[in-house]
């Protein structure tokens, strides 16, 4: 018996780290820089950073007619993410560590939108 729940907690253990990679990790890990050319940004832009499998913010409001780029701001090596429209007003290419994307917003609404490799992460943009 002792075995056999020994074997089941290691099974289990295994199979949550298995896992482990697809969830949001803990936002104030740091341990990675954001870097990118401040010339690839659009001037007047709202940034949004995408870390830890998490978009940063998930939120953001902004004017009509502005600007939102997304950063990819995740370590060296770290899986591509997306920027992905959920209504298909915009998509971007596949981004790896340091890629920008800027998408503009020409009318008001409220925006929701996805990575579509990891959908649990999810922000909105508000346009006011």
């Amino acid at each position: 018996m002792t075995k056999r729940l020994v074997l089941a907690i290691a099974l289990l253990a295994g199979a949550a780290a298995c896992f482990s990679s697809r969830s949001p990790v803990d936002p104030s890990d740091n341990t990675g820089e954001c870097r990118f050319s401040p010339g690839s940004v659009v001037p007047g832009t709202t940034v949004i950073a995408i870390k830890a499998l998490i978009f940063q913010p998930a939120e953001v409001r902004i004017r009509t007619g502005g600007t939102v780029t997304w950063v990819n701001c995740e370590t060296e090596g770290f899986e591509a993410h997306t920027t992905t429209a959920d209504q298909g007003e915009w998509s971007s290419p596949s981004m790896i560590t340091g890629d920008v994307f800027s998408h503009t917003f020409p009318q008001p609404g409220r925006f929701t939108y996805h990575c579509a490799p990891h959908p649990f992460m999810t922000g909105a943009v508000v346009v006011e």
